[in-house]
């Protein structure tokens, strides 16, 4: 009697998987029929192109349409006229702009301005280590996007106060920021913490801020009740009297989940 062979057919792509790998594989040679694909063929797409680092300038506006709610560019070289092409997707919730490896210089204020103004929903925007961001950008989002609830500016580091002053003064729904390795000082920590955001704030991220003082901790446990993570580790001018300041205002109703830091 013959032997039997089984297949586990869950483990074999269908047919429309593997054309998609296809077209990923080939994409300048199927462009221009790229963009003539429904939204939902797009978004599987975009999804295995921002995955393997694909997106370009040259093609990002074939690919994106104006339905699409979340971008992953973080492994993407796209400069701010890849920016420009996605100002058609109102309904954008979450832009991930960063730096996934090396620094990025080929993102600018104006990009970042751009998206703020046509992408209004945004709520989570990462910009991690993009150097040629400024507080305008940060600004714009503030003023534009009053739903942004993550951002992550750490290692920018041109950012100072006046980036978090727009923060605290526009974004009462902001619950995590991270400013890492920027040149805020105690006014910028301080105008975030006692502004309208204060009741939302979750997380803060102030590692290697090697302007702020014990006066940005102290804020920080006074002002927002419900803290959970604050990292201020590699900030210099912090001393014990933090540490005095996080055991006397963690009280039995604290949230708190994470605090590192750094005595010198």
């Amino acid at each position: 009697m013959a032997a039997m062979t089984y297949v586990n057919c869950s483990s074999v792509p269908t047919l429309f998987t593997s054309s998609l790998q296809f077209v990923v594989t080939h994409l300048p040679q199927y462009i221009t029929e790229v963009e003539s694909l429904p939204s939902r063929v797009k978004d599987r797409l975009l999804n295995l192109l921002s995955k393997r680092g694909l997106l370009t300038d040259d093609n990002i506006s074939k690919v994106i349409h104006d339905r699409v709610k979340v971008l992953d560019l973080s492994e993407c070289d796209v400069t701010d006229d890849g920016l420009q092409a996605i100002t058609l997707c109102k309904q954008l919730r979450k832009l991930d702009l960063n730096a996934a490896k090396e620094n990025r210089t080929s993102i600018t204020t104006r990009g970042v301005q751009l998206v703020a103004q046509s992408c209004p929903i945004l709520q989570t925007v990462y910009l991690r280590r993009c150097l040629n961001i400024t507080d305008d950008a940060v600004i714009s989002l503030s003023q534009c996007c009053r739903q942004l609830m993550l951002l992550n500016i750490g290692g920018c580091r041109q950012i100072t106060d006046a980036s978090l002053e727009a923060l605290g003064k526009h974004c009462r729904m902001l619950k995590s920021v991270n400013f890492c390795k920027t040149k805020v000082t105690d006014d910028g920590v301080i105008s975030l913490v006692t502004g309208c955001c204060k009741q939302s704030l979750t997380e803060i991220h102030m590692n290697h801020c090697i302007r702020v003082t014990d006066e940005s901790v102290e804020a920080v446990m006074e002002c927002c009740p419900r803290i959970s993570i604050l990292l201020f580790d590699g900030c210099p001018l912090i001393t014990d009297r933090s540490r005095q300041a996080l055991e006397e205002l963690s009280g039995p109703q604290t949230h708190m989940k994470q605090v590192t830091w750094t005595i010198y």
